[in-house]
């Protein structure tokens, strides 16, 4: 038999946000690469997803989800890099980081994540000898899912009010044995549902638009 991993897609899962838990109080962040937060008896473990709020700097912590990774006692870490920037407030009052509540999609029939590309930008100049491309910004790419509809169960109808109101959603594939999690954040852009008589079923999709990067973590 080859000695390459494999995991199976049943038996593993995947969870959509439908919820917040209870906020925890942040009184510091590092100015590091990954940020370390600090909040006391915070309770969370490796692969738990936070929504941070009332930071005043960095303003690009403020409302960001991102997954926990190096829980220990009194910190934890998120996977971003805040070393580079300008005004970093360690202690903003009010800080909190609050816990995403995760519903298992049952309904779940197929999944695919497509990475986006990114720009590529002519640089060639009268000296070059071959075009020559400097390389912009890159798109976060898309997450699409193929479910059987049942539009009541919490997964779809958080589906729908995100779409309706443009808030973003945290994903979780939680894959089985030492597979690990991913993590992934975006924004709902389509929902659609069909049925005919020769599938038999009501079927559905929705497609996400990622925000930012696929976290890939250990299992814990």
């Amino acid at each position: 038999m080859s000695s390459g991993k494999r995991y199976k897609f049943i038996g593993s899962s995947f969870g959509v946000q439908t919820g917040l838990g209870s906020p925890v109080d942040v009184t510091g962040a590092s100015a590091t690469d990954p940020v370390v937060i600090t909040a006391a008896a915070h309770g969370l473990v490796l692969a738990d997803v936070v929504q941070l709020d009332g930071f005043v700097a960095p303003t690009q912590l403020d409302g960001a989800i991102y997954p926990v990774d190096n829980p220990a006692s009194g910190t934890f870490e998120v996977p971003v890099d805040g070393s580079d920037w300008e005004v970093f407030d360690a202690g903003s009052p009010g800080a909190t980081a609050t816990p995403v509540t995760f519903s298992d999609f049952c309904e779940l029939t197929g999944t695919n994540q497509q990475d986006g590309g990114a720009d590529q930008y002519d640089a060639s100049t009268i000296c070059s000898d071959a075009k020559e491309f400097e390389q912009g910004l890159s798109d976060s790419g898309t997450l699409q899912l193929d479910f059987n509809w049942a539009g009541n169960q919490p997964v779809q109808v958080a589906l729908r009010e995100a779409k309706k109101t443009g808030e973003k959603l945290a994903f979780k594939v939680t894959f089985p044995t030492d597979g690990g999690t991913v993590i992934m954040v975006g924004t709902v852009q389509q929902t659609s549902f069909s049925g005919s008589v020769s599938d038999g079923l009501w079927r559905a999709s929705a497609t996400i638009k990622l925000s930012g990067e696929v976290y890939v973590l250990e299992a814990a």
